[in-house]
């Protein structure tokens, strides 16, 4: 237990790319559970990642989040990504991470068949 301990602060008191790396982990989880969580989509991919932009006053993190509608979602592509986008920001936010979530929720389509 001590040895975790230590590892642990040594974590977050050693480098701010492995703090990065830790809420980008935190953030990737969150978002599996915001989109899991949603009657409408099925998670394909979700990447996450700090931006290396200096912007003053924000921690940037980039998440791009891929699903595809479940089979018996009503709502529209547009609605799907709107929805996503508020939940998941909010989500992150409410977690006191420190960053500043900028979410692009892509809705994929199964190709028609001819």
């Amino acid at each position: 237990m001590a040895v975790i301990a230590s590892l642990l602060t040594w974590q977050f008191t050693s480098s701010p790319n492995l703090q990065r790396s830790t809420l980008a982990q935190r953030a990737n989880a969150q978002i599996e559970e915001v989109v899991s969580q949603s009657p409408l989509v099925n998670l394909v991919e979700a990447n996450v990642r700090f931006t290396r932009a200096d912007i003053k006053g924000q921690n940037t993190l980039l998440c791009v989040v891929y699903v595809q509608p479940r089979e018996d979602a009503i709502a529209s592509s547009e609605e799907i990504r709107s929805r996503l986008t508020q939940a998941i920001q909010t989500r992150l936010l409410q977690q006191n991470l420190n960053i500043t979530p900028l979410i692009d929720v892509n809705v994929l389509e199964l190709p028609t068949s001819n």
